[in-house]
């Protein structure tokens, strides 16, 4: 039975590729001409994923991908040259992708055309992998299983290329012996090593089920198509539950557009298949074509909200089918058609598209292009309407994603566009970002959001950190995951606001109003807290405070402030207003107003990726409530302002006065032209509730809707005394492993003690595994951004008070033996100055290690008070191996896997322990 389309379909197909889409086909085929007769060999080597592969080191640029080059790798940016293993096997990546991608264009075009030139191309793909996939080692993974790639996604993207190029080719040649060399040799191998691991409702998931609904359909499996298609983490979970109930998927716009292409392939083939999904989750899966275009900022860029790529144009060929292909479901759609009518209006320069160096549904963004229908790839052949509705160019207009939580003001005709990023966090791609603002004018952005650059790369962790956004910071740390409530909502088109709020930590809430009017904007943050607090304000704007007095350095306790320069603070405290300018201009183009005194500070700051440094500023209040409003004049229209009883005045160069304040039914807005008077009153008011939207008819029960990619935590079982030792084994049950089971890793097994003794905790491991592997001293970790000494043989301890409150209150050390004698004590985190004390020995069956705690310095730190909870860790490698294999954890972590399990815990789900008192 065919995957994709009956015979009856193609011959429709094949009669829209004749006529309108002809071309589309006619640009594919020329794509394609240049291989047919080329020699493309398959890399000898499985792609790896290190910090310089793929970079150039100069502004961090990924570089082009060429597929005929496998050697030479050029910048984009500064044109410069590069070569060695590491960009050779950052390649191999792509190349694999690509040339699964052409199988698929040439199966297609011949499914379609008949040309058999491009039939023997695409059976000369798959045969050769039939021939080469066994031989790729399945080893030294960062994401999952897999042979030719690092991570289990890019494998399932790839083997969906595949198996969607066989069932072609089948559909009108039927290349029997051939079809069944790949079912056995690449489609059944591979899927049963991406069905070994299974993430849940990250977005790579959303990949994982694609390759398996077609592999399966290919292999005649129906109990991996059903779990692909019905299992807790199988498409209707992901439409849903992780695809929010306006469309948009809780990781944020990138992951959304990303996630969104797997969805539509595993929406296609159980189309194919018969299979009914239920017509809410459909309905959400519609929406989510036009979530992209809703949001987009006037640049038509998406934002760079979580882990983004920054300022990626949508006037790109994979966004324009995105478009045709949910107008092909939803031809009445207006954003769609709106969407289409500016991505097709030739506002872009003309310029290579590169599709013809598309590595499938990887993403490699390019610069904007001029596009038009024959630029779009071969979903458009086999699926986009033959012939467009007419498309009618629209103004943007504001728009309220109440799931996400992302609300959007626009003015000035979608000149201006200002947002608030109140809601989701996000999950494991969310940023500690909570009431963020974003404020652009035109192609010009004054509060933006810097997304993040590379994942091995250190500088993720100012990408990651709340001092990097607009966003409010409580007592210097980074916020901890939080979900935004929304209070209000009301646009009018001359005015219009946002309310929402979020609570950061117990007893504490803040709360930010958005309030737009035709040419300023008006924003108010608020807390409320049980007792005194240090609330900061960081400011990534073109402007700077046109205060008295010098700036002096100092060292600012603030998390992430490691990654600034020149940091410097203002001499004197400043009270009521702060004008902002911009360099050159004369009249303010902001002004700042607190309740009390404001502490201003200025550095020069990281930019977005590939970006220069820039200044920041940063302006701090104390207190246990207070308001910090900020007023935004992007067109001379306000020529100052002041407060006064809690009142926002503002004189305008219109000779009017407008004055804003809350009101017990939301905003309340005053507004004077000489003796004329009027007034303006938003409303919109919403009761509390989360921002997640509840689950979906017919999605599983299973899962919560809020933070979809967290980690379940379990009840913790009854606290355990250490006033007498505490003995512990782990063994199988509690084995987290890479890609051998924990069998096949040789049975490692651990006996953990436990107890306080001489005023003293004392951990004591006894580690049980064949060989050893410890990493040296001053190992350079190449690979990633995580400490070298995790990837070798060691001890993890972690400890928190008991409940665990933020990652500021745990503690963590890794100990690692050293061959010349002595235990290497790398602090995780705080705690750097606690003098813990460590030695090991060798055993017959492998080491010994123990450590030993003060209960002193612990107490003093909050830790011991005097329940506990106590992580330990084992992390276990084996000779020959470049990433760590395995992780005994004292808890029990049956089923899990140790990728990306590094030198962090979560001490939610460690067991609890009662130390005796002092």
């Amino acid at each position: 039975m065919p995957v994709w389309l009956p015979a009856a379909r193609l011959a429709e197909r094949r009669a829209a590729v004749a006529g309108p889409l002809a071309p589309l086909a006619a640009s594919l085929a020329a794509d394609l001409a240049p291989l047919l007769d080329a020699e493309l060999p398959l890399p000898a080597a499985k792609a790896r994923l290190t910090r310089a592969g793929g970079r150039c080191p100069v502004d961090a640029a990924l570089l082009v991908f060429d597929p005929r080059a496998p050697h030479r790798h050029r910048c984009a940016v500064c044109g410069a040259e590069y070569e060695g293993e590491a960009h050779d096997r950052w390649w191999s990546m792509g190349f694999h992708l690509w040339l699964a991608e052409r199988a698929v264009h040439a199966a297609a075009l011949h499914a379609l055309l008949g040309d058999a030139r491009q039939a023997a191309f695409a059976c000369d793909v798959l045969a050769r992998y039939t021939e080469a996939y066994l031989r790729y080692p399945n080893a030294d993974n960062v994401l999952g299983p897999s042979r030719p790639f690092f991570s289990t996604y890019l494998e399932s993207i790839w083997l969906l290329q595949l198996c969607v190029a066989l069932d072609l080719l089948e559909g009108v040649a039927g290349p029997d012996s051939l079809g069944a060399a790949v079912r056995e040799r690449v489609v059944a191998p591979s899927m049963a090593l991406v069905a070994s691991y299974d993430e849940g409702d990250s977005n790579r998931q959303v990949w994982n089920d694609a390759a398996l609904l077609a592999a399966a359909r290919l292999l005649g499996d129906e109990g991996v198509a059903e779990r692909a298609l019905w299992g807790p983490s199988g498409l209707a979970a992901h439409l849903g539950r992780a695809l929010l109930a306006d469309g948009s998927w809780y990781e944020g716009e990138n992951y959304h557009l990303f996630a969104h292409r797997g969805l539509w392939y595993g929406v296609q083939l159980a189309s194919a298949w018969g299979a009914e999904l239920p017509a809410e989750l459909l309905a959400r899966f519609d929406a989510g074509f036009e979530t992209p275009f809703l949001t987009a900022l006037p640049d038509l860029t998406f934002p760079a909200r979580r882990d983004s790529q920054y300022a990626v144009s949508l006037r790109q060929w994979r966004f324009a089918e995105l478009a045709e292909l949910g107008l092909a479901r939803r031809p009445e759609s207006r954003v769609l058609r709106a969407a289409l009518a500016r991505l097709y209006d030739g506002g872009a320069p003309q310029r290579d598209t590169g599709r013809a160096r598309s590595t499938a549904e990887a993403e490699r963004n390019e610069p904007a292009a001029a596009l038009d229908r024959a630029d779009l790839g071969w979903r458009s052949l086999l699926f986009a309407l033959p012939v467009l509705p007419e498309l009618t160019a629209s103004t943007p207009a504001s728009v309220l994603l109440p799931a996400q939580g992302l609300a959007v003001l626009r003015r000035d005709g979608g000149r201006l566009y200002a947002a608030l990023d109140y809601g989701l966090s996000g999950g494991g791609h969310g940023h500690p970002d909570r009431l963020d603002v974003l404020l652009s004018v035109g192609d010009e952005r004054w509060l933006d959001d810097p997304g993040t650059g590379s994942y091995v790369d250190p500088t993720l962790h100012w990408y990651r950190s709340t001092l990097a956004h607009h966003a409010p910071l409580l007592n210097g740390r980074s916020q901890p995951p939080a979900d935004g409530v929304l209070r209000a909502w009301e646009e009018r088109g001359g005015a219009g606001w946002v309310d929402a709020e979020v609570a950061l930590a117990p007893g504490v809430t803040l709360r930010r109003a958005l309030v737009a009017m035709p040419d300023y904007l008006v924003d108010e943050l608020s807390w409320f807290a049980d007792a005194p607090v240090t609330l900061d304000l960081p400011l990534h704007a073109p402007v700077a405070p046109d205060v008295a007095g010098g700036w002096t350095g100092d060292l600012l306790d603030v998390e992430g402030a490691g990654f600034l320069r020149d940091i410097q603070r203002l001499e004197r405290e400043t009270g009521g207003v702060v004008p902002l300018r911009r360099a050159g201009e004369e009249r303010p183009a902001g002004w700042v107003l607190g309740d009390g005194e404001q502490e201003w500070w200025r550095a020069v700051a990281p930019g977005a990726p590939g970006r220069p440094s820039a200044p920041m500023h940063l302006v701090r209040l104390r207190g246990a409530t207070g308001v910090l409003r900020t007023v935004w004049s992007w067109r001379g229209a306000v020529c100052d302002a002041w407060l006064a009883d809690g009142v926002v005045h503002l004189r305008l160069a219109d000779g009017g006065c407008h004055a804003h304040a809350r009101a017990p039914h939301g905003w309340h807005v005053d507004l004077a032209v000489g003796t004329a008077r009027s007034s303006v009153d938003l409303a919109g008011q919403v009761a509390g509730a989360p921002a997640a939207g509840a689950p979906a008819a017919g999605a599983p029960a299973a899962g919560a809707p809020v933070q979809p990619s967290a980690q379940a935590i379990a009840p913790p079982a009854a606290a355990l005394s250490l006033a007498v030792p505490r003995r512990f084994e782990l063994g199988e049950a509690q084995y987290r492993r890479s890609e051998p089971d924990w069998r096949e890793a040789g049975a490692p097994s651990a006996t953990v003690e436990l107890s306080a003794v001489d005023e003293a905790l004392v951990v004591r491991v006894d580690v049980r595994k064949p060989a050893l592997a410890f990493v040296p001293p001053g190992a350079v970790n190449e690979m990633d951004n995580e400490r070298p000494d995790i990837n070798g043989d060691g001890v993890q301890l972690h400890l928190a008070p008991d409940p665990p409150g933020s990652d500021a209150d745990a503690l963590g050390w890794l100990l690692v033996p050293e061959l010349a004698g002595g235990v290497r004590v790398v602090p995780l985190g705080a705690g750097t100055d606690l003098p813990v004390t460590a030695a090991w020995r060798r055993t017959p069956g492998g080491y010994a290690l123990e450590a030993r705690l003060p209960l002193a310095g612990l107490r003093a730190r909050g830790v011991a008070g005097p329940r506990v909870r106590l992580a330990v860790i084992v992390n276990e490698s084996a000779p020959g191996r470049e990433r760590r294999r395995g992780q005994l954890v004292l808890g029990g972590v049956a089923g899990e896997h140790v990728y990306l399990r590094g030198d962090r815990h979560d001490l939610r789900r460690a067991p609890t322990f009662v130390l005796p008192d002092a």
